[in-house]
């Protein structure tokens, strides 16, 4: 998947090791099942030496996390109050 930009998604819950942020892709709409709603995009989880597990499947390919993570922090109707992108 093509790699817009290297983002790093503030208050990412479950992220308490790395101090509640993750390193990510910002990836192309085009490659997704839908685009991103508005205010979102679509992240892909990299992986760094603070946060370095993964999910494997059965045959031992890892599986990459995406999500649709806010650009700026919302008001918390969708969950998003202390979510948002920096460097983006």
């Amino acid at each position: 998947m093509k790699n817009v930009k290297t983002v790093w998604c503030e208050g990412a819950v479950g992220f308490a090791h790395c101090g509640n942020v993750f390193k990510a892709k910002v990836l192309d709409d085009s490659v997704m099942h839908r685009p991103a709603r508005k205010g979102y995009v679509w992240v892909e989880r990299i992986t760094t030496p603070a946060d370095s597990e993964v999910e494997v499947d059965e045959k031992g390919n890892v599986i990459p996390w995406q999500v649709e993570w806010p650009t700026e922090k919302g008001n918390g109707d969708l969950g998003d109050k202390e979510k948002y992108l920096l460097g983006y």
